[in-house]
């Protein structure tokens, strides 16, 4: 039995329980806004294959990483040796080859969208990560296609009003991988990874931050302007979500904007703590929206729960010098 705790343990700090939940509140939000009614299996579907894909992402960064994070972050499962970089590749194998499976036999169509985000998945963690800009744009694409995939779920083609939509959630985590990048920063110089903030500095990414945030919210809020999309919705609702989910993230933004220079490491990390709480509003307030109140609370309500129980209680594994 301790051994069985020991790699329980391994594994929940190796997949990131805080960032666990927010892919498949995404995927739910897209099957909702393509039908109000779509029934329980098929939401089930909508948030189990982003979470797979989202688990496989977070072993294969971790699997690519893996030298760069001996040199920065030697307590990591990896480089201190309690988790193998085969079974990293092999979870994050998996889970991409189980998550695609499901997702083909609910509509092969998706088996497109699924090769993407795989592609566009290997491609950041291998390659495009140290490439500037271009990496954390590319990483957030994926969430773009998890709402279109959630779309997919109750129609064979994406819902074409949803695309808008679709870019506010991937200009919204370009940005949060961008403040991601921001507070390793200094791990990154080290291990000559070419990030935009190594590259251009702490203020030419504070305002990469600004702009993402004024244009994934200027976006979301014209969305219910798109032909077809604002009749089913509630203003107030939507508006209210709206409001909370950007002022979250313009106060992690503030955060980064006025500290000291360089910013600090700890800085960014409490600003991150905000956004992995706020994106979870972010992808649940829109099932409210259309009036599936009970959707929001189910998935929202738990999911928010368990991210904030998360983050408190894997802190001092994730960070132990902070802690």
């Amino acid at each position: 039995m301790p051994w069985l705790w020991s790699r329980f343990q391994v594994h929940m700090e190796a997949c990131r329980p805080d960032t666990l939940f927010y892919a498949g509140t995404v995927g739910v939000s897209g099957a909702v806004l393509t039908d109000v009614d779509t029934p329980l299996r098929l939401l089930l579907l909508a948030w189990l294959v982003p979470t797979l894909a989202w688990i496989a992402s977070i072993y294969g960064g971790d699997y690519f990483d893996r030298d760069l994070d001996r040199l920065t972050k030697p307590h990591r499962p990896i480089p201190s040796g309690r988790l193998g970089a085969g079974t990293a590749r092999a979870i994050m194998v998996a889970g991409i080859g189980f998550g695609g499976l499901v997702a083909a036999l609910v509509n092969p169509l998706t088996a497109g969208l699924a090769a993407v985000a795989c592609l566009v998945g290997i491609a950041y963690a291998s390659v495009l990560k140290g490439r500037g800009l271009w990496g954390n744009v590319v990483r957030g694409l994926p969430t773009a296609l998890t709402l279109l995939w959630g779309s997919m779920v109750v129609q064979p083609l994406p819902e074409p009003r949803l695309v808008p939509l679709a870019v506010a959630f991937w200009l919204h985590d370009s940005g949060s991988n961008l403040l991601g990048a921001l507070g390793d920063r200094d791990g990154d110089r080290r291990g000559g990874y070419r990030t935009y903030p190594v590259c251009r500095g702490d203020e030419a990414t504070v305002r990469g931050l600004v702009s993402f945030g004024v244009c994934w919210v200027a976006l979301a809020a014209l969305w219910p302007l798109v032909p077809g999309a604002g009749g089913s919705i509630s203003p107030p609702v939507y508006t209210a979500g709206l409001a909370v989910a950007a002022l979250a993230s313009w106060a992690a933004v503030s955060l980064v904007a006025r500290a000291s220079r360089p910013i600090p490491r700890a800085v960014c990390l409490r600003a991150h703590e905000i956004v992995v709480a706020e994106r979870i509003v972010l992808g649940t307030f829109l099932p409210a929206a259309v009036g599936r109140l009970d959707v929001a609370l189910l998935v929202g309500g738990p999911s928010l729960a368990a991210t904030l129980v998360a983050r408190g209680l894997m802190r001092r594994r994730y960070e132990p010098a902070r802690a």
